[in-house]
């Protein structure tokens, strides 16, 4: 089976980008590990991103830091409103998987 090239932080969807947010978020309140264990990152829309393992997810999070930096979505408006569109994604996810 061919290696399946992971997107970068420009071609991740806003939701995506969200997802990414939310782990580094609890990355740096919570610390790496406690983050990986109990809030990895859980992308919504990429196929490829949805199937990766939750540690994987976490490593591609981590791997898109920088990039998201760049553009200017680790600070300001833009942070918000990607953090909040994926929590709410998020919290809409659980309520629908414990219905």
């Amino acid at each position: 089976m061919p290696e399946t090239t992971l997107p970068t932080w420009a071609e991740l969807t806003d939701l995506d980008k969200g997802a990414a947010l939310l782990h580094l978020h609890k990355r740096d309140w919570e610390g790496e590990e406690y983050a990986e264990e109990n809030y990895p990152a859980e992308y919504f829309d990429h196929p490829a991103l949805v199937a990766l393992s939750p540690r994987d997810a976490c490593r591609h999070a981590v791997s898109v830091e920088d990039d998201a930096d760049r553009a200017g979505a680790l600070r300001g408006d833009e942070y918000e409103r990607l953090y909040d569109l994926a929590l709410d994604a998020d919290r809409a996810r659980w309520a629908a998987k414990h219905a």
